[in-house]
């Protein structure tokens, strides 16, 4: 469960940015995009997104006004149903932590109350049940014969890596927690081929460092109010004050991490903590019937001296320039030993770019080629990350940015899904 104050708060920028964004002429409902040859389908199994941190889905009543999947360019789940396919997209918890997010998971696709388990509820000191989905799931079946693809961007790729991991082999924990019979279905496991693939979009594998509570939290703010100055002086009203809100909310977010407040166990924060993703990952184990992609974002270039990444104006969207400056300076050793060196100053604004790869303890191997259907041709192995090529932009250049708004990213989302569905 999220921590009340935090989540009101950014309940409140969303509902601040999408007024605003009501407010701006180019928001408009643009083209539905265009049906697809889905000629090479093997199989259409429907595609559930799972947003990020800060993000929202099709449960919350503002995503009507401004998508999280599409911005302001227009609904993303629109534009794919369109184009002959089936998407939908979960509305799981803004700030919480991954096992709360995938236990809101399994109940948004069965139709059911969530249960976040009687252990966990008890070792974090927060109510067991949650939101009831009964009669509004996302999908009208889900099952072994009726498979589920997963698209989780940013934090959302760890959450929906563990979702399944629990959904396969259950909770022990859990289990032995419970004996009066109210075990969910969730943490029984044994559901190993629900679900078809997984793909990373910019997903947070290994943790941000933005997480850390050691960043140098002057500098961003310094870079935030520069770059804000540089690129929304002259905007007009509405797009000043969305911009501003949401920048210097996920600012505090930050700040108020640094002091402790909000990175505490059980919130999304602490688990995108460097050190606390390796214990994540290390709860998370891989299906070996499971598709598994991701898809690596980079927004930088190297700095004039050549001692830093800067972000590269070109490509990096100017809502994430003053968190892409920070993390292009990491170069520290984190509390738990992990050395923290120039890899990991690539980032696309939210998210060091060699997180994105793959969880470092799991088996991956690199593609040269970005998805296409034709790339299903020579197969890929089960249980195993293939990482695409790095995709030049952004955090959200695949969804349509945030103040750059763009659609250069739908034919990639296109051809990812045109090749999974081509897959054997």
């Amino acid at each position: 469960m999220a921590i009340d104050y935090l989540t009101g708060g950014l309940r409140g920028l969303q509902k601040a940015l999408t007024t605003a964004a009501s407010l701006l002429s180019f928001v408009k409902a643009k083209g539905e995009g265009r049906y697809l040859n889905h000629a090479t389908d093997k199989t259409n199994d429907p595609f559930v997104f799972v947003h990020g941190f800060f993000g929202w889905g099709q449960y919350e009543r503002g995503n009507d006004t401004l998508a999280y999947w599409g911005m302001f360019t227009g609904n993303l789940m629109k534009k794919i149903n369109h184009s002959g396919f089936t998407a939908v997209s979960a509305s799981v918890d803004t700030v919480g932590s991954a096992w709360d997010r995938a236990c809101e998971l399994h109940a948004q696709l069965t139709g059911t109350r969530v249960d976040y388990g009687k252990a966990h509820a008890a070792a974090f000191g927060h109510p067991r049940y949650g939101a009831d989905y009964t009669g509004r799931a996302l999908l009208p079946v889900w099952d072994s014969d009726h498979k589920i693809n997963l698209i989780g961007h940013s934090f959302g790729g760890p959450t929906s890596a563990l979702f399944a991991s629990i959904l396969a082999f259950g909770s022990e924990e859990e289990q032995r927690a419970t004996t009066d019979g109210s075990l969910s279905p969730f943490f029984e496991g044994g559901r190993t081929d629900w679900i078809r693939s997984i793909t990373g979009l910019a997903a947070a594998f290994n943790g941000t460092t933005l997480a850390m509570n050691h960043l140098a939290m002057a500098d961003l703010k310094s870079e935030r109010d520069a770059v804000f100055a540089a690129h929304f002086s002259g905007a007009p009203d509405a797009v000043r004050k969305a911009h501003d809100t949401l920048t210097a909310g996920i600012f505090g977010a930050l700040q108020r991490a640094t002091s402790g407040d909000v990175a505490k166990p059980d919130t999304g924060l602490y688990d995108m903590d460097p050190d606390q993703s390796v214990l994540l990952n290390k709860s998370i184990r891989m299906l070996p019937d499971v598709y598994y992609f991701s898809v690596p974002h980079d927004a930088t270039k190297a700095s004039a001296d050549g001692t830093c990444r800067v972000p590269d104006k070109a490509i990096c969207d100017p809502f994430f320039r003053p968190f892409s400056h920070v993390t292009g300076r990491t170069n520290t050793v984190t509390k738990g030993g992990i050395v923290l060196d120039e890899r990991w100053q690539y980032n696309d604004g939210l998210v060091n770019t060699i997180s994105e790869t793959a969880p470092f303890d799991k088996e991956s191997d690199t593609l040269d080629a970005p998805p296409s259907p034709q790339l299903a041709a020579a197969g890929f192995s089960k249980g195993v990350y293939h990482i695409f090529p790095t995709y030049p932009g952004a955090h959200m250049a695949l969804l349509g940015n945030v103040f750059h708004p763009t659609e250069a990213g739908l034919p990639y989302l296109f051809d990812l899904m045109l090749m999974i569905n081509a897959l054997e």
